[in-house]
């Protein structure tokens, strides 16, 4: 009884493989990250963009030098935004002449990209030359410039590597017209002016030119 068990032993080692060892069964693989948990291959470095991550222009690393500005667009619709009125930018297009308003209120909408240093931030500016006439006929103008967001004293920008968005938009209801004459006075009508400012990752700023517009109240608003 033992020769034959000694045997078969014998005749098992030799007849075949000797039997895999756990990790020779399930050889090692590559780590992966929790979203390539599942099975499969493991996602390309590039997977989810257009044309791969260095062409991935909706955010990009700042820099540590950039010589080169970013763009700017200020747009001037109405009230409702459905309906732009008038735009500038730079570089670009320069607006010209002065757009009339039906109403005491505008939208300004501010645009900045910059695909090489970031959008920091963008800003809607407007200023504002206000006629005003009081009761017993006196006239007198006020004058009044705004800010969103308001100015801030230090400097603003990103640290290099910091990754920031491309682009930025800003859009703001602005009433030109409120308490700005004083009791006892109605404004009779507004000229201004509307621009964006626009800060990149870098700390350079550009300025739009002005878009101006005009409101003139009706007779028996003023």
């Amino acid at each position: 009884m033992l020769v034959l068990c000694v045997g078969l032993l014998l005749g098992c080692s030799s007849s075949g493989d000797a039997p895999k060892t756990a990790a020779e069964r399930h050889p090692p693989t590559e780590s992966r990250s929790s979203s390539d948990a599942g099975g499969g291959n493991p996602l390309p470095p590039d997977a989810g963009t257009a044309t791969g991550h260095g062409a991935d222009r909706t955010r990009v690393e700042v820099p540590e030098r950039d010589a080169s500005p970013p763009m700017a667009t200020i747009a001037l619709s109405d009230a409702d935004g459905g309906r732009t009125l008038a735009e500038a930018s730079r570089p670009g297009s320069r607006d010209s002449g002065e757009v009339e308003l039906t109403e005491p209120r505008l939208r300004g909408t501010a645009v900045g990209e910059d695909a090489n240093g970031g959008i920091v931030r963008v800003r809607v500016s407007i200023s504002e030359r206000i006629s005003c006439l009081r009761g017993d006929g006196e006239r007198f103008e006020r004058l009044r410039t705004r800010y969103f967001p308001p100015p801030q004293i230090e400097q603003i920008r990103a640290a290099p590597g910091a990754r920031l968005p491309t682009r930025g938009t800003r859009s703001r209801l602005v009433s030109l017209v409120s308490e700005r004459c004083g009791r006892g006075a109605a404004a009779t009508e507004v000229h201004g002016r509307l621009w964006a400012e626009v800060i990149n990752g870098r700390g350079l700023e550009t300025i739009t030119p002005s878009v101006r517009f005009g409101y003139v109240a009706d007779a028996d608003d003023a």
